[in-house]
């Protein structure tokens, strides 16, 4: 059964003129959303308010005149009887922290629990008052969490981390970014990015975060230690108050001095690329013009080719005319064996000479008459005046006169030269 303790409820109770001081104060307590509780010198309860009935979900009615043991289990019961114990012999009031499990849940209490005397100093019960701090605790562990976690990251991370004041002085760092700026981090605390340092970019990019907005920084750093000279890449976020003001910001930096060089080389294997394409393809345009000047080249000299042909077969008819088919005619004609004998071996020599004729070019044919070009044929194959005047019908008067002429012709004149041993050095 539920108490009502408001005001209008103790004025119509019985006696309530003889017992106000003792209504008041429980409606106080029962109105109050903290749990109290009195027990007697004996432990058992004397008095527990709403709030306490409502966190351990057990009724006054049920509790009165009961100890722990009879209300809560085993080790709640022993962790409550220890402390009432401790507080009647120490004679004072003593706070606790404890954590015990009620029905629905887990739950954490600061208690305070005193010890109440009779007119003659004796102590005749203990009462407490629990603070309840479940809330708090739990956020308390979600924070300590939330910095082991952000402890480890800031240990471990591969990044370097710092932490600058709304001044921008650099309150604290991790060891990676000692290591990347190659120095301690003793000597990177303290350090003012607004005046310690000469690099107007990180001056900006301070001044920018320290306005509220994110910073960007990306460009070269020489150690303070060593000279040595790294490219780096920062990322700077404001922290805010609750009321929007800066009141820190934290930078993540980053050296990319290998992908710097990385792409520094893959520009320059770009570069060297497309200078070999521009060789190349200057390469192939000269062989491209080489190629159209060799075709040009080959279809001059396909016809020329052509042209040497037709002229090789016209001379060869006209060998064949000059050299081969008079002495045929004459064969027909003659009845003589020795003469005919004489004609055909003219014939077979000709013949001979013609086809020899194929592989020279050196010839008289051009600079002879037909008429010439026999008696030159005959002189070749050691005739004498008179044997090539009696072939040919000729006197020998006429031979003579063509020997000179073809001497003339051959450039022979005033030279000690044999006409014949002459002939046989050329060609037809």
């Amino acid at each position: 059964m539920s108490r009502d303790y408001s005001a209008k409820n103790l004025a119509n109770r019985p006696h309530a003129s003889t017992r106000p001081t003792r209504d008041y104060l429980e409606a106080i307590l029962n109105n109050a959303n903290t749990p109290v509780f009195l027990k007697s010198i004996d432990y058992t309860y004397i008095f527990m308010n709403l709030e306490f009935e409502r966190l351990s979900q057990v009724s006054f009615t049920e509790a009165r005149g009961k100890d722990d043991f009879s209300v809560f289990p085993q080790p709640v019961a022993e962790l409550f009887r220890s402390q009432d114990q401790e507080v009647v012999q120490r004679k004072e009031t003593i706070e606790f922290e404890e954590t015990i499990v009620l029905p629905d849940g887990e739950h954490t209490f600061i208690t305070s629990k005193f010890p109440l005397f009779d007119h003659k100093g004796d102590i005749e019960a203990v009462g407490g008052i629990c603070t309840e701090i479940t809330a708090r605790k739990r956020s308390e562990a979600e924070l300590r969490e939330a910095e082991e976690k952000y402890h480890t990251i800031f240990d471990n991370s591969p990044l370097g981390i710092l932490h600058i004041d709304d001044q921008g002085v650099i309150t604290t760092c991790n060891e990676k970014l000692a290591e990347i700026l190659d120095t301690d981090v003793e000597k990177i605390i303290g350090r003012s990015l607004l005046k310690s340092l000469d690099d107007e970019h990180v001056k900006n990019a301070a001044e920018t975060v320290l306005s509220g907005r994110i910073a960007h920084h990306e460009g070269l750093y020489r150690s303070l230690n060593s000279h040595k000279i790294v490219y780096i890449r920062g990322v700077f976020s404001p922290i805010f108050a609750d009321d929007g003001a800066v009141v820190s910001a934290i930078g993540i930096v980053e050296d990319i001095t290998a992908r710097k060089e990385t792409e520094e080389a893959l520009r320059r294997a770009h570069e060297e690329l497309e200078q070999r394409v521009i060789e190349r393809t200057a390469e192939l345009d000269r062989k491209s013009r080489s190629l159209k000047e060799t075709n040009i080249a080959l279809e001059i000299l396909l016809e020329k080719r052509d042209a040497d042909k037709k002229a090789l077969e016209a001379r060869i008819s006209e060998n064949i005319e000059e050299l081969i088919r008079p002495y045929l005619e004459k064969l027909r004609l003659s009845r003589n064996e020795s003469s005919q004998k004489a004609l055909l071996q003219i014939i077979h020599t000709n013949l001979d000479e013609i086809t020899a004729s194929l592989a020279h070019d050196q010839n008289y044919a051009s600079v002879l008459t037909p008429a010439q070009k026999q008696v030159a044929d005959l002189i070749k194959h050691g005739h004498t005046t008179k044997d090539i005047a009696y072939l040919l019908n000729l006197s020998p008067a006429t031979v003579a006169c063509h020997r000179q002429e073809i001497r003339k012709r051959l450039s022979l004149t005033n030279k000690k030269v044999n006409l014949q041993s002459a002939l046989a050095d050329t060609s037809l």
